[in-house]
């Protein structure tokens, strides 16, 4: 399992180098063995029959199923890369539709219309 390199910011706080915003937890080491140990291959979905994953047991990563600050072992699962960069891209596609959309006005009614 590769690790990440700590880099310092311009702010002088240190930085995984990724987007994280909340701080994983001091037993985060021993919490990546135990879903490791747990799940032992990647869980993605690939059928709507239970129990029917991925199985890949290449270049596995944790990933939060609900929640990038809840970091109990039932909300972690471990993921193919491939399958991870799959579920963080719909989550950001999502969150970035949800935030444009806020940004819209809505549609003004006409003055002369009556109900």
């Amino acid at each position: 399992m590769a690790r990440r390199r700590i880099q310092r910011d311009p702010r002088g706080r240190k930085t995984t180098g990724s987007w994280r915003t909340s701080p994983l937890p001091a037993d985060w080491p021993a919490r990546v063995r135990a879903v490791h140990q747990r799940d032992q291959s990647c869980r993605w979905p690939i059928s709507l029959i239970p129990g029917d994953v991925c199985g890949s047991t290449e270049r596995l990563e944790v990933d939060h199923i609900n929640g990038a600050s809840n970091h109990e072992l039932w909300n972690l699962q471990l993921l193919c890369r491939r399958h991870h960069a799959l579920k963080t891209g719909r989550e950001s596609a999502a969150a970035r539709k949800a935030k444009r959309a806020s940004r819209t006005r809505p549609a003004e009614r006409h003055p002369g219309l009556i109900e």
